[in-house]
């Protein structure tokens, strides 16, 4: 049970920070699938991950994207699409898996050809690995066997997360995934727990610290280069108090580490709140008191996080919106 707690943790925190804006979330993707697409000619949406099956359970993969060209007239019909899964320990079912959400995904995008042939169209796919494992292949492989004379190799590719320095992550314009830095602390953390070794725990509290703190000051320092937006800015913030939590909660237990690393980022986030006229990345005319700007805007928020197919708890812990909020906003959307 606390394994899939874990897991369900680190996939809230990863679906919260690919809700980041439209240029850094195209920039993220850029560097994930080594694409190049500018910004300025593209759009990107993130669509449905759930598919319902025959027998009416539910099949949810993590994050499928389609990125538009845009046209003088707006968007083509041309759309690319993507499937990334986030993945933290080894799994040899993963590949079925991943063809399984392809084909469903798939299944959404066939039409028929000139020529009358149906046609599938599976989405460009890769799985991020964040948990180091000499087991993890750089590629996931299936062999598909119609027949003897006819078989087909099915490969995804994979990104092993902890091959890469925050320094990287940034050279690659990666930003959100910055803060799971702190995340490649859990294994040594679990390792030292397990054995007791206090002292050891205690060592890699103090790196956890310093790690937050740089991390943070980078983000600042993306902010202050205008490479990422207010509202990114304040999520990857969140990220790293909530990554901070869940190392401290689950294996560190260190009363102060929490709100040390609170103040922190607090004190980095407040002047950009004086500064920018913003408030938790979502509020606007804090000096002017604009209330109802305040309220729009929250409103807006909490509406674009439940539409990613984030819960009303969820929603509250990781934003820090009041769960009461949250649930008259998300009761008043649906009827």
């Amino acid at each position: 049970m606390k394994a899939t707690k874990e897991k369900i943790k680190l996939d809230e925190i990863l679906k919260y920070l690919f809700t980041t804006s439209e240029r850094v979330l195209i920039n993220l993707l850029n560097g994930i699938f080594e694409e190049n697409f500018d910004s300025d000619e593209v759009s990107v949406t993130i669509t449905n991950s759930e598919f319902v099956e025959d027998t009416l359970e539910i099949l949810r993969g993590d994050m499928f994207f389609n990125i538009f060209k845009k046209g003088d007239d707006g968007f083509d019909k041309n759309k690319m699409n993507y499937h990334l899964e986030f993945q933290t320990k080894n799994d040899n079912t993963m590949v079925i898996r991943m063809f399984e959400y392809g084909f469903r995904k798939g299944k959404e995008n066939s039409e028929i050809a000139d020529d009358s042939i149906r046609k599938l169209y599976f989405p460009k796919q890769k799985v991020i690995f964040f948990e180091e494992n000499k087991n993890i292949q750089d590629t996931l492989e299936l062999l598909i066997v119609f027949s003897e004379e006819q078989k087909f190799l099915y490969k995804v590719d994979v990104i092993k997360y902890w091959h890469y320095t925050d320094e990287e992550l940034i050279k690659k314009k990666m930003y959100p995934l910055l803060p799971l830095q702190l995340f490649n602390l859990r294994k040594e953390l679990q390792y030292a727990k397990q054995n007791n070794d206090v002292d050891k725990i205690r060592r890699l509290s103090v790196v956890a610290r310093k790690l937050a703190t740089k991390l943070a000051n980078e983000s600042k320092e993306l902010l202050d280069n205008d490479e990422i937006l207010g509202e990114d800015f304040h999520k990857m913030l969140l990220a790293i108090q909530n990554l901070i939590e869940y190392l401290n909660r689950n294996y560190i237990g260190d009363d102060r580490l929490e709100d040390e690393v609170n103040i922190m980022t607090k004190t980095l986030y407040d002047p950009e709140v004086e500064k920018r006229g913003i408030q938790k990345g979502i509020q606007k005319g804090i000096k002017q008191g604009i209330d109802k700007g305040i309220e729009d805007t929250t409103k807006q928020f909490v509406l674009n996080m439940r539409a990613k197919g984030l819960d009303a708890e969820t929603i509250a812990d990781l934003t820090q919106i009041d769960i009461e909020k949250v649930e008259e906003i998300i009761k008043k959307q649906i009827n």
